[in-house]
């Protein structure tokens, strides 16, 4: 089983399944090809240049940032340049199909499943959705000379895989019993040196046509565009059969004027500020924590207590999104319709390639800090509704106890009792990004919080969160910070017709049946942050 060599996608395919002649030709790519290999493959470029549509089947690898695939796409494009064909790049998961080499070799060692890690993973697609996908562009009509499609299928583990493909029969019987005996002795780690390549479950796009092509209508259901990926990591989110992609790497931010910053949608609030330090100037609304891509603000409400604005999707100006259901690109500025179409809305497939966001002069700010004892609903309200500080946030460390903290950052000394402070917010927030900042504290951090803990942050009117702070000492939570949100109006917002407070809260994962039980008991709307709850 280690010497496995399983097939490229371009081999897992036969061309008695493509699209010839004068309308099409389809080139399949080999990263490491033979002479052999190189004479057919030069004959059909030579074909290529009288036809109208070129497919070219490279592999999922080149998204892995595998080099001999990439040199194979480029190799085949500069041969192409010049030519009057339209030209698509299709970079399919690991082919199945009756006629596909992947399938015999799985087939062949299907038995030997038990050696297989778990967490091995890969794209696995048809021979008929990739046949569809290529006849799909190749009807298309114009949509640019050059482009890349990726087909990758649903993403399963490779166990999973080997398991269906087993024979069934006395033999096969007993060599996987015989696999299942080794893998007590960890070889399958020998199997995972020789999968290793062909292992994914997470893709970092290096360009925005890159996550263009992995997000095409062809694959968009097989993928989850992410951020810097809180969700997976921090809060346990999973997506069943779907390839993660995380913009992470998408990060490039530049000034737009002079109080706009434009930035690539994987760009994070840390790097943002970073940015504007030098012309000194910050964002409006500074989150608790830099360690969140400025795109995720777009889909789920990101806030830091702010005056001026509550989240930072109300400072977002303009946005380019790819829309995969139309298969085109939506420029919108924030009063314009497609704007507030998308903003918020969970159930948009719009994927956020780009956005600029509105920015402010740095100022210094000054905490004051204030210890409640025992205060019902209305005198929470009011503080967090004091017009006079730039922010604002109560802090309760334990449910049960009789005291809360009222944080109030103020842009001058006047109101303050504290030394000066870059930015708006405690303690916790700046422990948080110091343990990011480090990939073993981060491991640590993310992977306890996500074993032990349940978090969520649930959105109140004032009348809910006065049956909510009249109860809330009889319930389970570890911590509740409060924060204030104006109504917003738009569309999809969980703050669209009413000012909310915010209340994000923690708790042990054990205690998480019985606060749901009193929320379903309570309330007849429950509206939450779905970018802070724990699966």
């Amino acid at each position: 089983m280690a010497s496995l060599s399983l097939p490229t996608p371009a081999e897992a395919r036969s061309d008695r399944t493509a699209p010839t002649g004068a309308a099409g030709v389809i080139l399949h790519l080999k990263p490491r090809p033979a002479d052999r290999d190189r004479r057919a493959l030069d004959e059909r470029i030579a074909r290529a240049r009288g036809a109208a549509f070129v497919g070219v089947v490279s592999t999922y690898r080149t998204h892995l940032g595998d080099p001999a695939a990439a040199a194979a796409e480029s190799a085949v494009l500069d041969r192409l340049k010049g030519s009057a064909s339209r030209v698509v790049v299709f970079r399919p998961g690991v082919v199945l199909g009756p006629t596909s080499p992947a399938s015999a070799a799985l087939r062949r060692f299907g038995a030997c499943y038990p050696l297989v890690p778990r967490r091995l993973r890969s794209g696995f697609v048809t021979e008929d959705e990739l046949s569809a996908a290529i006849e799909q562009e190749r009807t298309a009509g114009p949509r640019g000379r050059r482009r890349a499609v990726t087909v990758l299928g649903p993403n399963r583990a490779w166990r999973e895989v080997l398991a269906e493909h087993a024979s069934r029969g006395a033999v096969s019987a007993c060599i996987t019993a015989i696999c299942w005996l080794l893998s007590w002795l960890l070889l399958g780690e020998l199997v995972a040196l020789a999968l290793r390549r062909h292992s994914f479950h997470t893709l970092r796009p290096r360009s925005l046509h890159e996550l263009r092509a992995l997000c095409h209508p062809a694959n968009a259901r097989y993928v989850k565009v992410v951020g810097y990926n809180h969700g997976v990591n921090h809060f346990g989110h999973h997506y069943p059969g779907r390839t993660v992609v995380s913009t992470v790497l998408l990060n490039r931010v530049r000034k737009a004027g002079p109080d706009r910053i434009r930035a690539d949608a994987g760009t994070t609030v840390r790097k943002a500020l970073d940015l504007l330090a030098a012309t000194d100037q910050t964002l409006y609304v500074v989150p608790n924590f830099s360690y969140v891509c400025l795109g995720t603000a777009y889909f789920v409400p990101i806030h830091g207590s702010a005056a001026d604005y509550s989240c930072l999707a109300e400072t977002i100006t303009k946005v380019l999104l790819y829309d995969p259901a139309e298969d085109r690109l939506v420029a919108a500025a924030s009063d314009e319709p497609a704007f507030r179409e998308h903003v918020y809305n969970l159930r948009s497939r719009a994927v956020l390639l780009r956005l600029e966001v509105r920015v402010k002069p740095r100022s210094r700010y000054f905490m004051n800090r204030e210890e409640l004892t025992n205060p019902d609903a209305a005198t929470i309200l009011a503080a967090l509704r004091d017009p006079r500080p730039t922010n604002v946030e109560v802090r309760k460390p334990n449910a049960a106890g009789d005291t809360a903290t009222v944080a109030r950052f103020y842009s001058d000394a006047g109101g303050a009792q504290a030394p000066v402070l870059e930015l708006p917010r405690d303690a916790l927030g700046r422990l948080w990004d110091r343990l990011e900042e480090n990939p073993v504290t981060a491991f640590l951090m993310h992977t306890l919080t996500r074993r032990l803990a349940w978090h969520v942050e649930l959105f109140f009117t004032a009348e809910e969160f006065a049956q909510f702070w009249a109860d809330h000492r009889t319930l389970p939570l570890k911590k509740i910070q409060l924060r204030f949100i104006r109504r917003d109006g738009l569309p999809h917002s969980p703050f669209r017709d009413h000012d909310c407070i915010s209340s994000d809260m923690f708790m042990l994962r054990r205690s998480r049946g019985a606060f749901e039980e009193y929320l379903a008991r309570t309330f007849a709307v429950v509206r939450s942050n779905p970018g802070k709850h724990s699966r």
